[in-house]
């Protein structure tokens, strides 16, 4: 089959389109995303399998959304040796025509349905199904390998090729054990039909079989059991009878007892009564001989603490002394201390005052430097309030100066230039408008002047002739050029208050000079005020010297008059400064205040160190006073808790005998000691008694009585409740022996035995079929598989030698059953195809399927391969190797591109491209 051309009107988005396709080479078809190019492909699928009355969906569908049209499609195409022209129109006006010309030359004509029965019977007699599936890929398919097997024209192609004929495996045959096989086997060879329904009868003739053989052997058990439990029945009563008996004879053994343990217990509540009455004198004698020993050891405790605490005031008394011995050393330190710190304050004062008219001069310089920066700044500011031209002005007025002149030279160049002469006696009058330059009233004798006309110039002889020169339409917009050009520099010349460009480049040069000295004033006086403003500055340092403003000036900046001592300074080291006092012999009295710096500040260090002498001096007094505090609080706390534990003691041993006495008040020492012996002899004697009735009672076995009774009660409960048991299973067995009796199990049994026999005779029959037709279809498949062993080297040599084209000379494959590919080895890697990257399946899969086409294109059953949107996983160097081979396939049949990506098809040597617009 080969293709010629597609027709396609009022189809999806399509309005009206025609593709002719070359009936040999490869042929890319190129357009945008819903420009229709997969609609040609289906509309080629839809003219051969729906009549143009078919109501289907996919009629429907393609017809376009919201127009009452028909879809109509044109096919022509060379089928079997004939060319067909094939047309048909859906749901709107139906019709179909088909024209088949012989290959003799004659033609034929059918209409509506027998064009379409026709057109059917021609497709399908010279297009295989499979291989028509096979060569057409859908968009999205490219990835999917073909499996063309069951395609007759490629199979009759590699047979023919490998000279192996299929012995014995005609598609007749063939079809016919397949039809029978699968009467009985489904594919995957399980039980179907008719056998698997015998092998389900069967197997539910059995479970019936052996569910009423399983009824009657539980009836026989049943006849078991009801024996087992009527003999279990019988003994359970009997050894019940037996234990009954047992019990009420404990029953009699305990009544016997019962008085001896009451007699027991009586004599067990005297013993305890005696022996609480014993413990209470006992504690009375402990608690009378703890009174005699705490009486003794506070008396003892007492004296004990009364001599710690004599000693203890002694050493707190001589501990204070100390400590106001070391206070008053403190004293005297501190005051020495406190005349070393004014000494040092007066000094840094000194300093102070010093470095302050220091920094004084120096501020009153820098002062009147900055008066000087600011009146640079002022005259600078004063200049550039003035100038108002910048460098944007001076541009605008040399634009505008130039405007003016071009201007100018182009009304010169446009208006007509008139040269007037008086010649004559007679006057000659000038008027007009639109004149360029001074234009006299009026000519004297032999005078003359030149004119440039923009509007209109009368020259007149007043009485004799009067001449009227106009200028043209051009002259008037160029004489407005000028107004308007002359109008704004003037303009600019007003606000830049100058008389020309001149002037104004002379006020720009003045106020660049002008900008630079306020930037550099304007520097210095940073610089002069980043401290601070000296003004204020000045201020405080006058107010806190106390100069005054008539001194700074008078003096000039020159040294200020030293600031006189504080009265009185000396007066602390004159007070301790005593004639018997040898604390201060290393000190020596200040001399008088220098007045420079450098001596200040070395009278400032000397006063410094005799104040850290001092300190130190202070430090050791106050560790040696902290000392002797610490030392005085400790042995005056020990003072004052020894006092406390002797005052304590004191009131302990007054508490003891007070309370010795008021017990002997109540019973003396010789009574408790009484009190004590006669409830011994009591308890002795209760303990005596109860020893003798204990005896009795475990003679009697009265303990053990109570015990013996409830066990035998127990297993008499358990004896009861497994004679009930019993007797009710023996009920419920013989019950269903009864229920047996009537249903008729033995009948059942006979019954289901006998449909088992009928439904195994017939399955047997069944499976004899079934096991030969699986055997036939065994052997005619180990067959075809052999031959197809043989004869799938043609399309496997095929594949492998256009592979190399792409892959090179280390490209193999190996082909399953259905003559797909299974494997792929390359540079000695063999893979499975699933295995494979997504790119090299989509390619392996084209080359499959050129391969096929190849086999078959010399053939009348040869079909157009079709891609729809392939090549879509490769990069650069496969996209230009497999454009190669798509060039090459085209020498061997019709090939078919549908794409939006035309760049992957630019390597396809030889290719017709066409392009389809929206």
């Amino acid at each position: 089959m080969r293709l010629h051309s597609l027709a396609l009107r009022d189809f999806r988005g399509v309005r009206d389109r025609t593709v002719r396709f070359p009936a040999l080479g490869t042929t890319v078809v190129v357009g945008d995303n819903e420009v229709g190019k997969s609609s040609l492909v289906e509309a080629f699928g839809l003219i051969f399998d729906f009549p143009d009355d078919s109501k289907s969906t996919r009629i429907r569908d393609i017809q376009p959304v919201g127009q009452d049209v028909g879809p109509e499609v044109t096919a022509e195409l060379t089928l079997g040796g004939r060319e067909l022209t094939y047309t048909k129109r859906w749901l709107k006006n139906r019709s179909t025509e088909l024209t088949v010309v012989e290959p003799d030359g004659r033609r034929r004509s059918w209409t509506g349905r027998e064009a379409h029965n026709e057109a059917e019977r021609l497709f399908r007699e010279h297009v295989d199904p499979v291989l028509w599936q096979t060569l057409m890929v859908s968009q999205g398919q490219s990835l999917v390998l073909p499996t063309p097997a069951d395609a007759e024209p490629l199979i009759t192609a590699v047979t023919a090729e490998s000279g192996t004929p299929v012995d014995g495996a005609s598609m007749p045959l063939v079809s016919a054990v397949e039809h029978e096989y699968l009467r009985y086997w489904t594919p995957r060879g399980r039980p179907t039909g008719d056998f698997a329904r015998s092998e389900k009868a069967v197997a539910a003739a059995e479970l019936a079989a052996a569910q009423a053989l399983k009824a009657m052997e539980e009836v026989q058990q049943d006849i078991r059991r009801a024996e087992r439990l009527t003999l279990d029945l019988e003994d359970v009563t009997s050894r019940l009878t037996d234990h009954l008996s047992g019990v009420e004879e404990l029953r009699e053994r305990k009544k016997a007892t019962d008085e001896i343990l009451l007699r027991r217990d009586s004599v067990r509540s005297r013993a305890e009564t005696a022996r609480a009455r014993l413990e209470n004198h006992t504690r009375t004698r402990v608690e009378r001989e703890r009174l005699h020993d705490e009486v003794e050891r506070f008396t003892k405790q007492d004296a004990e603490l009364a001599a710690r605490r004599t000693d203890a005031e002694l050493v707190a008394r001589t501990a204070a002394e100390t400590l106001q011995a070391a206070e008053a050393a403190l004293a005297e330190v501190v005051e020495l201390k406190d005349a070393r710190r004014t000494e040092v304050q007066e000094a840094e004062r000194r300093v102070s005052e010093l470095m302050d008219r220091a920094e004084l001069d120096r501020l009153l310089g820098q002062q009147a430097e900055l008066v000087d920066v600011r009146a640079r700044i002022a005259a600078a500011g004063t200049i550039l309030d003035r100038i108002k031209v910048d460098d944007a002005m001076v541009a605008a007025l040399e634009d505008a100066r130039a405007a003016v002149v071009e201007a100018r030279a182009a009304l010169a160049a446009g208006v007509p230039e008139v040269t007037v002469r008086r010649i004559g006696a007679e006057p000659v009058e000038l008027s007009g408008t639109g004149l360029e330059g001074q234009v006299p009233s009026e000519l004297g004798f032999d005078e003359s002047t030149d004119v440039l006309v923009s509007g209109e110039l009368v020259v007149g002889v007043p009485g004799q002739v009067q001449v009227t020169v106009r200028a043209g339409g051009e002259a008037a917009t160029l004489r407005s050029r000028v107004d308007d050009a002359v109008r704004r520099e003037k303009d600019l010349l007003k606000k830049a208050a100058v008389k020309d460009v001149a002037a104004a480049r002379e006020l720009l040069r003045k106020a660049d000079t002008a900008t630079a000295e306020l930037n550099e004033a304007r520097r210095t006086e940073r610089a002069l005020t980043a401290g601070g403003d000296p003004g204020e500055r000045i201020a405080v340092l006058t107010a806190r010297l106390g100069v005054g403003d008539e001194d700074e000036t008078d003096e000039g900046g020159g040294k200020q008059p030293a600031v006189e001592g504080v009265p009185g300074q000396m007066s602390l080291f004159e007070e301790f400064a005593s004639p018997h006092d040898t604390l201060f012999d290393d000190f020596e009295l200040p001399e008088p205040e220098p007045d420079d710096l450098t001596g200040a500040q070395r009278v400032l260090e000397e006063a410094r160190v005799g104040l850290a002498e001092a300190e130190r001096l202070l430090a050791d007094a106050e560790f040696a006073a902290a000392q002797a505090r610490k030392a005085a609080d400790e042995d005056r706390s020990d003072a004052q808790n020894a006092r406390a534990r002797s005052e304590l003691a004191g009131e302990r041993l007054a508490a003891a005998v007070e309370a010795l006495e008021a017990a002997r008040a109540l019973l003396d020492d010789e009574a408790v000691a009484v009190a004590e012996a006669e409830a011994t002899a009591e308890v002795e004697a209760v303990l005596e008694e109860l020893t003798a009735v204990q005896e009795q009672a475990d003679a009697a076995g009265a303990d053990q009585i109570a015990g013996e009774l409830t066990d035998a009660l127990a297993v008499a409960t358990r004896l009861q409740g497994e004679r009930d048991t019993l007797r009710d299973a023996l009920r419920t067995t013989e019950g269903r022996l009864e229920q047996s009796g009537r249903d008729g199990l033995a009948t059942r049994r006979d019954v289901a035995e006998l449909e088992l026999a009928a439904v195994r005779a017939e399955h047997e029959s069944l499976a004899r079929r079934a096991e030969a037709a699986r055997r036939v279809h065994e052997t005619l498949s180990r067959h075809r598989a052999e031959a197809q062993t043989k004869y799938s080297e043609p399309l496997q040599s095929r594949i492998e030698t256009l592979g190399r084209s792409v892959y090179g000379p280390s490209f193999r494959v190996w082909l399953d059953d259905d003559l797909a590919v299974a494997e792929r080895e390359l540079d000695g890697v063999r893979l499975q195809i699933e295995a494979l990257s997504t790119g090299a399946q989509e390619q392996l899969a084209i080359i499959t399927r050129l391969a096929i086409s190849h086999l078959v294109s010399t053939g009348d059953g040869s079909v157009p391969v079709i891609f729809d949107d392939a090549l879509g996983w490769s990069d650069k160097a496969r996209l230009r190797d497999m454009g190669a081979l798509l060039g090459r396939a085209g020498d061997h049949g019709q090939i078919i591109i549908l794409t939006c990506m035309p760049d992957r098809y630019e390597y396809v040597p030889k290719a017709t491209f066409i392009k389809l617009d929206g």
